[in-house]
């Protein structure tokens, strides 16, 4: 019964994920975040990673509400933080449309943590056999998207107006501490790295390349992109597929075990 609830709360909370800013801009002036924009907001063209987030985001709420997945390690340990940061993320959605933005820097810090929770216990749950394998990677992508997001919603808020000398030196050392942030983040995973640095990377990149972006700023986002590229690549050599520490730890138990029996059978033909 628990599985089942948590299948269809997540299933709910996915189709509001993906609706409600769709829709929105279909049927409405979407989310209104152009007069907030900042010195270290990506471009424009750089929100298209929306796309594979929600696709991933769907095809993996599928893959654990299918009668074959509900019960899986995975759905149980990713499940209900993937419900709360989709919810979240949705509220984040309805508040930017609604012209309540200055709910948003709770919110999309709110919707970040719910699905760091997400990251980190996929950690442990055992290797994602079939469709759950896109439960790490969809959910390593929607964190490092919104985590990156969060800097700049908090200073979409916190710096409006024109900016001077000292707001963009703020804005680049944010900046500079959330890709330390992000790279840790990543550095440190196992399941999702990957995906996690490639959403990160790609909006840090973005802004970078961002011709009328303060110097500062670009320079802080180049620097952020290459830190995370480089934990990506720590990452990679550590955990391999993503399961790299627990297949060491599988061959270190071999290993044990397989003394413990010569050392049995040596004794064994000792024996009269």
């Amino acid at each position: 019964m628990d599985d089942r609830i948590r299948s269809l709360a997540l299933a709910a909370a996915t189709g509001a994920f993906v609706a409600t800013p769709t829709l929105g801009a279909v049927f409405g002036a979407g989310e209104q975040t152009r007069r907030y924009d900042t010195v270290i907001t990506p471009p424009a063209y750089a929100f298209w990673v929306w796309a594979p987030i929600f696709a991933g985001a769907a095809a993996s709420t599928v893959a654990q509400c299918r009668a074959t997945g509900r019960g899986d390690p995975v759905s149980r340990r990713a499940g209900w933080p993937l419900a709360a940061a989709y919810a979240a993320n949705t509220a984040w959605s309805v508040a930017a449309q609604s012209d309540r933005f200055r709910y948003t820097p709770y919110l999309l810090p709110l919707a970040t943590a719910c699905a760091a929770t997400a990251h980190i216990r996929l950690q442990d749950a055992g290797p994602a056999r079939g469709a759950l394998a896109l439960t790490p990677a969809s959910t390593g992508l929607l964190l490092g998207w919104t985590a990156l997001a969060s800097t700049v919603n908090i200073a979409a808020v916190t710096v409006p107006g024109k900016p001077s000398h000292g707001t963009v030196a703020a804005c680049a050392a944010g900046l500079l501490a959330a890709s330390t942030a992000l790279a840790t983040g990543v550095a440190a995973s196992r399941r999702g790295a990957l995906p996690f640095a490639l959403a990160a990377g790609w909006g840090l990149l973005t802004t970078a390349l961002t011709g009328s972006r303060p110097r500062p700023v670009r320079l802080a986002a180049a620097l952020g992109a290459t830190t995370v590229a480089l934990a990506a690549a720590h990452a990679s050599t550590l955990s391999g597929t993503g399961t790299g520490t627990g297949t060491r730890r599988l061959r270190h138990l071999d290993a044990r075990r397989r003394r413990h029996l010569d050392r049995d059978a040596r004794r064994r033909s000792r024996t009269p």
